[in-house]
């Protein structure tokens, strides 16, 4: 009884399987994994088939197509060694050609030789032998041809570098001997070492002869060196006869015409050139032998040539009949092996058909709607459930693992929903309170920071400034020591003359009115130049100390002397950091402007910002171009022009510096940003001079030709101070309440 019970529950248990989802995917893949092991079955199957043809192409066709590809490449090879052989230029380069044609021969051989081994045709593999040897012998025969034709070249240079020598030794000679004759037959001057002889010497009928005879020479000699010439130059061979005759010719009258000088003494010095330029012309190793045997060789070669183009293209002709032999093999098993291919691609894809309908049926009707539906429902609830929604109720069909998730997921829905309701409030306000103070610290590190940035800022300036106002204060403590000293030589001699008769200069020693009176007004003069050069020395002191003050009063100033001075002191503090530094200040001042009510320190610190970064614009461009030039004429300028337009002021500020392109145009003004390198600048200057000006009512205009110029224009109001009290007077009207506004 407990076996039919046990029995009873194991089926029972067995039959619950059916509803799992492991189940009935191991059951899919069960289908799945036994139509594969068919698919793999029918493969091997055609794979068979497939490398019986395939093993019949690699050892049998291909192996002969290979050979008689690799003998057809050779063969041509071998075809164009004739021609490389020719091409060599030195026989350095023709021994190195001969060694590679030598390799290309043994090449050959082994090719033709392999061909004899793969028991193809043997009447074309006996023509091919024959053709391959006869090629190979047309080849030495060049080799041969190729070396005599160097030792004629290296004859035929000889020749011509004798002929060269003697062709300008027998002209010079022919020149000099047909001036001096011409030269005695006027003249009777032999020489200029020599007396002149009487006319009826000189002048007479054997020596215009003599004068005559020199100069036919001189043409047969000229003659001649322009057809031996002309055959050094001779590119073929049909001319070659034709020259030598008009050769021969001209030296029979070469002859005649010395035979009329063979009492004369120039005939033993010139007898013998001409004799030898005949000899280089006309022996068997001259001029006209040597080149024709040239041009011999050039045609054995060119029939070689044409012969091996011959053999070559019967050689491919055969070798093409053998490649068609292996290629009808070839093409006999490939069709063995394309047939067992189509029938073994058409069971595979009858099988993947099956495999793929089959999935598609699993995938859709089952994981599709019964599993993956019912997952992305799950999810969805689940992310509905983190956004905070725990009201709606969770239903899952079914009795798998699907649906226990569903349940469970259901039951934590509930706790979580009561945990929620008691802690939600108390959580929010809690994170709502650290969220206020982390924003109120944040706001207090950010004011603290930024007023950090604006006092250093100020400093920086300060700093930079310090070595420009020491130099402005030198110059007037200069002229205070000068003046000092001056007036205490005058002094001197004003208590010499009154106090110290023996020092006087007057004879009766009587006091010098005209002289203390002259040393008394040079004495006045420097008491006031003094005072007037202590009283600069202290104005700079008191704008230096107005700007460490940084107050923000305005006052009425004079914009044109404030600009002229700020600019000054940026030259100088730029000056006294770096002695390289060039700049060319030039002032275009609108005298109409007068006096305007401004904060003197903020905008004295903005002609500072924009005059210093005028000043190193232009002096890194100049010495960019200096590296480049040390010559060159560029001039570092900066033109500061102030004009009273309507209720307005500009003042411009433009330079001839490096230029900016509109992207950095457009960022200047952003804190932090600058082209300068990082122990040049801060990137504060303009964005605190922008802001400067707009708290003055005014705003700043940047134009530039990246390259060439820079231009920046500060726009003020004629009465910054008016703005700044109206915009005062909307700040208090917006802090009112309604009531008191209207």
């Amino acid at each position: 009884m407990e076996k039919v019970e046990k029995r009873k529950s194991f089926i029972e248990r067995f039959l619950s399987l059916r509803h799992r989802i492991s189940a009935r995917l191991g059951l899919a893949l069960a289908g799945a994994v036994f139509l594969t092991l068919i698919a793999s079955f029918v493969g091997l199957i055609y794979l068979d088939q497939i490398n019986k043809a395939q093993k019949r192409v690699y050892e049998i066709s291909m192996p002969d197509m290979e050979a008689a590809f690799a003998f057809s490449l050779k063969s041509g090879e071998v075809v164009s060694a004739a021609p490389r052989l020719t091409s060599a230029t030195t026989e350095e380069e023709l021994e190195s050609i001969r060694i590679e044609v030598e390799i290309d021969k043994r090449d050959f051989r082994l090719q033709l030789d392999s061909i004899l081994d793969r028991g193809l045709d043997p009447s074309l593999v006996n023509e091919i032998t024959r053709l391959g040897e006869t090629l190979l012998q047309n080849i030495d025969t060049v080799s041969s041809l190729v070396v005599d034709r160097f030792v004629l070249t290296a004859q035929l240079n000889d020749l011509q570098s004798e002929f060269s020598l003697l062709a300008t030794t027998v002209e010079n000679n022919l020149i000099s001997a047909i001036d001096m004759q011409l030269f005695y037959f006027v003249t009777g001057y032999r020489n200029r070492e020599t007396p002149s002889v009487p006319q009826s010497q000189h002048f007479t009928v054997e020596e215009f002869s003599r004068y005559r005879h020199l100069g036919e020479l001189r043409r047969f000699a000229t003659n001649g060196v322009e057809l031996l010439s002309s055959a050094l130059s001779l590119p073929d061979s049909p001319l070659i006869e034709t020259l030598k005759d008009r050769f021969e010719t001209n030296e029979f009258g070469v002859a005649r015409t010395l035979s009329q000088l063979e009492k004369d003494e120039f005939y033993e010095s010139i007898s013998p050139m001409f004799n030898r330029l005949t000899e280089i012309g006309l022996e068997n190793d001259g001029i006209f032998e040597t080149k024709s045997e040239l041009f011999s060789l050039d045609e054995q070669k060119e029939t070689i040539f044409e012969y091996n183009r011959q053999l070559g293209a019967q050689l491919v002709a055969d070798i093409e009949e053998l490649v068609r032999t292996a290629r009808d093999d070839t093409a006999m098993a490939a069709a063995s092996s394309a047939s067992a291919v189509a029938t073994g691609r058409l069971l595979l894809i009858i099988v993947n058909i099956v495999s793929v309908i089959g999935a598609g049926i699993i995938s859709v009707f089952y994981i599709g709607n019964r599993i993956l539906r019912r997952l992305d429902h799950l999810s969805g609830r689940m992310r509905s459930m983190a956004d905070g929604d725990l009201e709606s109720s969770i239903t899952v069909d079914g009795n798998d693992e699907i649906a226990e998730m569903a349940h469970a997921l259901e039951v934590f829905r509930k706790h979580a929903l009561e945990v929620q309701r008691l802690n939600l409030v108390e959580k929010l306000a809690q994170e709502l309170s650290e969220k206020n103070d982390a924003l109120e610290s944040a706001n207090e590190d950010l004011r603290r920071a930024q007023d950090q940035i604006v006092m250093r800022e100020k400093l920086v300036a300060l700093g930079e400034l310090t070595a420009g106002v020491a130099h402005e204060i030198r110059n007037p403590l200069n002229f205070i020591m000068n003046f000092s000293e001056l007036s205490e030589e005058l002094l001197d001699e004003i208590v010499d003359e009154l106090m110290s008769p023996e020092k006087r200069e007057a004879a009766d020693g009587e006091i010098d009115d005209e002289l203390i009176e002259e040393n008394i007004e040079d004495l006045t003069s420097n008491l006031k130049r003094i005072r007037e050069h202590g009283g600069r020395a202290n104005r700079i002191i008191d704008d230096m100390l107005k700007m460490g003050r940084g107050t923000t009063e305005f006052a009425e100033s004079d914009i044109n002397a404030l600009l002229d001075e700020h600019a000054k002191l940026a030259f100088h503090s730029a000056r006294a950091a770096d002695n390289t530094f060039e700049l060319a200040l030039e002032f275009e001042l609108d005298e109409s402007i007068g006096d305007m009510r401004v904060v003197p320190q903020d905008i004295g610190r903005v002609f500072i910002n924009m005059v210093t970064n005028a000043g190193y614009a232009v002096n890194e461009k100049f010495q960019e171009l200096k590296q480049k030039d040390p010559s060159i004429d560029f001039i570092p300028t900066l033109v500061c022009t102030t004009k009273k337009v309507g209720d307005r002021v500009h003042i411009t500020f433009r330079d001839n510096g490096t230029g900016m392109p509109q992207s950095v145009i457009e960022r200047i003004f952003n804190p932090f940003f600058t082209t300068k390198p990082t122990d040049k600048g801060t990137g504060l200057g303009l964005s605190l001079s922008n802001d400067i000006v707009r708290e003055h009512g005014g705003s700043i205009q940047v134009t530039s030709e990246e390259g060439q110029w820079t231009q920046m224009v500060v726009d003020l109001p004629s009465d910054p101070s008016a703005f700044i009290a109206e915009t005062d007077d909307e700040e208090d009207d917006e802090d009112l309440p309604a009531e008191s506004q209207d």
